[in-house]
């Protein structure tokens, strides 16, 4: 693995972010800053001092080692409510079960 950039950093706060259902704003002031500062770290414009990514990392829930990471323990950016779901599909074993959940989930329906 190769040196992570701030713009890569930022990129994957905003993916985080984002899955957890946070603005902008909603974060800043969950590790007090404004939110221009989290469009900052989020366009790599200003990078995260150790102090400022560990208070995000703690807003999101998430290890600091999730900015890092290259997609390897994705889950670990899961909501609760959404690891919940994913756990309780992979414990369904019958196909017609599985088949349901996932017509339930329709964007269609």
């Amino acid at each position: 693995m190769g040196i992570i950039s701030s713009k890569e950093i930022g990129e994957r706060l905003r993916v985080i972010r984002k899955r957890r259902g946070l603005t902008q704003e909603q974060l800043a002031v969950m590790v007090d800053v404004t939110f221009q500062q989290i469009q900052k770290y989020e366009s790599g414009f200003t990078r995260l001092n150790t102090d400022k990514l560990q208070a995000v990392a703690k807003a999101l829930d998430v290890p600091v080692s999730a900015f890092f990471d290259d997609g390897v323990g994705s889950e670990r950016l899961l909501s609760p409510q959404e690891l919940e779901l994913v756990e309780g599909f992979r414990a369904l074993t019958s196909p017609d079960k599985r088949e349901f959940v996932l017509n339930s989930l329709s964007k269609d329906s």
